[in-house]
């Protein structure tokens, strides 16, 4: 099995935004706020391809409709 390279990157956040991510972090249990961004990001992501990818299949069966 080929392990995947982990990548990191920053988010930039204001004193108030980083006290809500912490807060929300601990609340639901995360180990870290990293993670809770980590694990909310790719929910958001995954939401966002796959509503995209309705919209796509919605748009191609419109056209062979027509």
């Amino acid at each position: 099995m080929k392990q995947s390279k982990s990548i990191s990157m920053s988010v930039r956040v204001s004193e108030d935004e980083l006290q809500k991510l912490k807060v929300a972090a601990d609340l639901l249990s995360y180990s870290s706020c990293s993670e809770f961004v980590r694990r909310t990001a790719l929910v958001e992501a995954n939401k966002v391809i796959a509503e995209h990818a309705s919209n796509t299949a919605n748009q191609k069966e419109r056209k062979s409709k027509s």
